[in-house]
Formats: structure tokens, sequence, C-alpha cells
């Protein structure tokens, strides 16, 4: 339905200068926002691109290398005081640039650099495009900062910012947007475009990206499983599996986990705010993986609640 409404202000000619994408992890949001640019600046003015021209491959290219997490050749850097800034992502393409969070966040300086992308005129293509993904890691300088370019967009510039925390974005910037939700994948385009079965599947929650983690990383569903049953042993084994994974694992984890104990409280009436405790410390325990929390003393601390 996204990509259906999109189309259409695109053949009318009625694209506004500031889009935000907004939904749950993984509902296809960064994807659409490339597939929209490479339509935006496409030199045939295909919808989604005519996928021959210059502009189109260049924006394909810098797609293909971007879900490969092969950026480093497309980061790009200011010298400032002696030292090397990043700022945005580019590639090829002069009229595209795609902010990213540097560390945790997407600071005022980058912002800085994308008002001045915004007002140099294209150079291959009839527009800019200029892509703010995760938008809520906007530090409030830097949110401020890009609101006032969003006021009054040059007309040749199209800015579309994604986020999975709409509550996060100012909302002087949700008003000088067009929002966009994404709802997620079915069950069915889950299962087709992952490669996954129905239980996967339905525990992709409707996110392609975790469909694809949980396809890669399949025993985490019977590592949630045995970390339920309680035992001393096992909990301590997977506490300290969980320090040695990535961010992404880690998340996955504990959205697992999240989901079956959902379950069991549905389940449970009687015990249902044990349960809420429980999963309250999880989203506090989710939020503070960022910051280099003990996950594994966390993960101690929850089945000690589960066993109380």
């Amino acid at each position: 339905m996204e990509r259906v409404f999109l189309e259409k202000i695109f053949k009318l000619g009625r694209v506004p200068g500031g889009l935000l994408f907004y939904g749950k992890e993984g509902s296809g949001k960064t994807k659409t926002a490339l597939d929209f640019s490479k339509g935006l600046l496409c030199q045939n003015k295909i919808t989604w691109g005519c996928g021959e021209c210059p502009s189109c491959r260049y924006i394909s290219e810098f797609t293909d290398k971007f879900f490969k997490e092969e950026i480093e050749d497309l980061k790009v850097y200011e010298d400032k005081d002696g030292k090397k800034q990043f700022v945005y992502l580019m590639g090829e393409h002069p009229d595209f640039i795609m902010v990213i969070p540097h560390g945790n966040y997407i600071k005022i300086d980058q912002i800085r650099k994308v008002k001045e992308f915004a007002h140099i005129k294209p150079a291959l293509s009839k527009r800019k495009v200029i892509i703010v993904d995760d938008a809520h890691t906007m530090t409030n300088q830097s949110a401020n900062a890009i609101l006032k370019v969003l006021e009054e967009p040059p007309p040749d510039t199209t800015f579309i910012l994604t986020t999975n925390k709409r509550s996060a974005i100012l909302p002087t910037i949700l008003s000088r947007t067009f929002q966009v939700e994404f709802k997620g994948f079915s069950v069915p385009e889950i299962k087709k475009l992952a490669g996954v079965d129905e239980v996967l599947a339905r525990l992709s929650g409707g996110s392609l990206k975790k469909a694809i983690l949980l396809k890669e990383n399949r025993k985490l569903v019977e590592k949630v499983t045995n970390f339920l049953k309680n035992d001393p042993l096992e909990v301590f084994k997977i506490a300290t599996e969980f320090e040695k994974w990535d961010t992404d694992k880690q998340r996955l984890f504990l959205d697992l986990l999240e989901h079956f104990l959902t379950e069991k409280a549905l389940k449970d009436r009687e015990n249902v705010e044990q349960y809420s405790s429980i999963l309250d410390k999880i989203r506090i325990f989710k939020e503070g993986i960022p910051r280099g929390i003990n996950g594994g003393l966390w993960l101690v601390h929850i089945s000690s609640q589960l066993s109380s």
C-alpha cells in the first residue's frame, strides 16, 4: 500500500519536499526510501527508476553496498580542527546523500553539511535527494537545525526521513513532513522475501530484517526456549554467550524472549503482573544495549525474576 501511494504522488507530480517514513524496524522503510530516490532521480522519469540510466545505476550500486554493509567507500568525511569527521554516505551519484548515525546519534555537524548540500544545484539529475535514516537519533541541536531547511526546502530537493520511533521525532518536524506509515509485511510476504518457514515468518512480527536475522540465527529460538526453562547452568551459559554477540543478535534474542513471555502472560492471567514487570525490565535492557550495559548480569537478573 505504501508503494502504491508513493507511485501515485510521483505520477501526479505532487511529491512534497519532506517525507517521513515511519513504522516498525524491518518494515521496508529504508529500502523503499532508496527505491523511491531512484525514481525521483531517474533521468528517464520512471517511478521506481528505469534501471538503465547512469543515475539509476549509481543508486542501485549504492543500495547494494548499503544492504551488504559495504559502506566504507561510501563514507564522506570533512577535516575539522585537524581531525577527520564523518558526515554522510555518498556514492557516485552527485545529487544523492544518505545520513546515518555517527555512533548512536546524528550530530549537528552532519546536519550543517546536509544543509549545504541541499542548496547546491543538481549536477546529474533534475533533483537532489537526501535520506536521513533513523531520524529519531538526531540530537536536539541537529533536529532543530534540519527543521529550518524542512520549513523551506529548496524546490529541487526532497528529504526522506525514516524512523521506527515516531514519538521521538520533534512535533515541529512531524508537522513539516508528509508522513507515510509502514505497517510491515504479511506472513506470506515474509516467507517469500526472506525465504523462511511459517514459524520464523510469524516470529518476525512483519519485520523483514528480523526474519533475515532469524534465518541466520535460527538456533536463537532454541536458546530462548532453554533460557525459559530456568536451569541455572543453562542460564549462566547463555548469559556468558550473550556478552560475545553483536548488538543485532542480542536485540534479536531479547525480542524473542519478549515474544514468548508475552504469550505466557496471555495464557497465565493469574501472574500477568509478574510477567508485565519482567517485560518492562527487558525493554529497559534493550534500551541500555547501546550504552554498553552488562548484558550477562541483566539476563541472570531476569532469570531470577522468572523463578520468584
